[in-house]
């Protein structure tokens, strides 16, 4: 009797998934260089001070968690960054609310109107996007020095405002030229008038799409540093990303308080992508198609 043996065939992979892996490959790479500088951040918040000038690289012994509590009390320099990072929630609310408001309007009003100056108020959008904005800072901090309004959250949270706007116009204005004429000229024929019709019916159809936007600024104005260094240089006044720098004297910097401060910084902005991602990747698409 005789028994016939099969041999074993390897499993047969598809030319298309073989090129396909250089690009996983290269996926996996970027990924890890994205999330390194993260790694390494929350890694050192939780060391000493000789840990971090020893092996910064390297993992922690015993986590310092008291870290945290210490930069959030201020610790030996007395920086309270508990009232800096109530500073900064009022400095990107006031801001959001007022870049939302103007925005909304100045896009709705170029994507649906045909008025004088429409057209180089459109240029004037991508020409204010191309001048560097640090270029301005010296400008900047003599009109508000002659407004009064250096130290003031008021003054920067019109800074942010204005060097914000012209972006949030251009994306908001590619939304609403694809959004549905018929329902506004249904809302006129009811008695709306254009304000009633924006206030009425665009706004609340199109949340999602500024509320992916209104994200977006966020982000941005809770991290912006030299703005805030530059015109808030009172003590009570500090912005949280300007409050974390003075645990840096001139004798000694305490790394393990400004890492910790660094990562209380960051879990807001964390938690926004976390939660927020599909929002703020449809936001940078708005109006993109029609």
């Amino acid at each position: 009797m005789t028994t016939r043996t099969k041999s074993k065939q390897a499993p047969y992979i598809p030319w298309s998934t073989l090129l396909q892996l250089p690009i996983y490959l290269f996926l996996v790479i970027w990924a890890a260089v994205e999330l390194f500088p993260i790694l390494f951040l929350f890694m050192n918040s939780v060391k000493t001070n000789a840990e971090i000038m020893s092996s910064p690289l390297g993992l922690p012994g015993l986590p310092q968690l008291q870290n945290y509590l210490d930069a959030w009390q201020g610790g030996q320099a007395g920086v309270p960054l508990g009232r800096y990072f109530l500073n900064s929630i009022f400095v990107t609310t006031g801001t959001l609310l007022l870049l939302m408001f103007t925005g909304s309007l100045a896009g709705y009003a170029l994507a649906r109107y045909d008025f004088p100056g429409a057209k180089l108020a459109q240029r004037s959008l991508i020409w204010a996007l191309a001048i560097p904005v640090h270029a301005t800072l010296i400008p900047v901090f003599h009109f508000l020095g002659y407004l009064g309004l250096r130290n003031n959250y008021f003054g920067l949270i019109g800074v942010y405002t204005a060097f914000w706007l012209p972006f949030t116009i251009m994306v908001i204005r590619a939304y609403f030229e694809s959004f549905p004429s018929e329902l506004e000229d249904a809302a006129r024929i009811d008695g709306c008038t254009d304000f009633g019709v924006f206030w009425r019916i665009v706004l609340p159809v199109s949340r999602g799409a500024l509320a992916s936007m209104a994200i977006i600024n966020v982000v941005g104005i809770w991290s912006e540093l030299l703005f805030a260094y530059v015109l808030m240089n009172q003590p009570e006044v500090k912005t949280l990303p300007v409050g974390i720098l003075s645990f840096r004297g001139q004798y000694k910097v305490e790394w393990n308080l400004i890492f910790a401060g660094l990562a209380i910084a960051t879990i807001p902005t964390l938690l926004f992508f976390l939660f927020f991602q599909r929002q703020i990747t449809k936001g940078m698409t708005m109006g993109a198609i029609k």
